[in-house]
């Protein structure tokens, strides 16, 4: 979504042209306004450092500093420092996710409730927005917790008595 508004096309019938607008509307710094069109703004410097996470998680580097990362190059990761990220970040995206679907995105789709009104977000393009959003955090928490659990177990410390 982010990326098509940012090389400008539309995505659910919003612009890029027309979020930088809102944004700008809202009272967005000028630093943020320039990030924005871009495609570039808090929520997807937070999912590539979720990417850059949930890779280090199931990949070896995330065990062992690899050797991009001098001066650490070879030393063992701290177990605790990708879990306590990693674990956080599933308990609360996660059921965000979940119960954010459950309690706005099906109602709505099944006419229980109304679609958003506030322009350029509103009707199906909003709840459009919206489905992407919420959907990925529910995806993104699961992922999470799954990989967390995974990483707990193959680092767990071994009882050598």
């Amino acid at each position: 979504m982010k990326t098509t508004w940012a090389l400008g096309g539309t995505f659910a019938g919003v612009s890029g042209a027309e979020m930088v607008a809102e944004f700008e509307r809202n009272g967005a710094s000028g630093l943020v306004l320039a990030l924005e069109r871009y495609g570039v703004d808090f929520t997807t410097l937070s999912a590539l450092l979720g990417v850059f996470l949930l890779l280090g998680l199931t990949h070896r580097w995330g065990q062992v500093f690899p050797r991009w990362a001098p001066p650490l190059t070879g030393r063992r990761v701290p177990r605790w420092l990708p879990l306590v990220p990693a674990w956080l970040g599933a308990l609360t995206l996660g059921p965000y996710g979940v119960a954010a679907t459950l309690l706005y995105l099906l109602p709505s789709a099944a006419g229980l409730t109304d679609l958003p009104d506030k322009e350029p977000l509103a009707g199906w393009a909003g709840w459009t927005v919206a489905a992407c959003g919420i959907g990925a955090f529910a995806v993104y928490g699961t992922a999470l917790g799954v990989a967390a659990w995974s990483y707990q177990r193959r680092t767990r410390p071994v009882c050598l008595s």
